[in-house]
């Protein structure tokens, strides 16, 4: 196993995934619809990477929902616009 990829395992195992969902959740309330970049604002993390990874996961679970495009203008690009699931 390289460096990158045991570094990559260590962080991975260290993340209490179920209080990041619950935190995602929370931001996006019933109707709000947000940028992943907008997440990681709301919950002050600095790192997208706290929040995008959770997202890919969430949406596999079936809980949050890919609804759109936003430009982002930091990265000059369209991203993706992510919503809860209702229940």
């Amino acid at each position: 196993m390289s460096i990158t990829e045991e570094t990559r395992r260590e962080s991975n195992e260290k993340i209490d995934r179920e209080t990041r969902y619950k935190k995602i959740l929370a931001v996006l309330e019933p109707g709000v619809e947000m940028t992943a970049r907008e997440i990681s604002y709301a919950l002050q993390y600095s790192d997208l990477n706290a929040v995008k990874p959770r997202l890919t996961e969430l949406r596999g679970l079936g809980k949050v929902l890919a609804v759109g495009k936003k430009y982002d203008k930091i990265t000059d690009r369209n991203v993706t616009i992510y919503k809860r699931k209702e229940d």
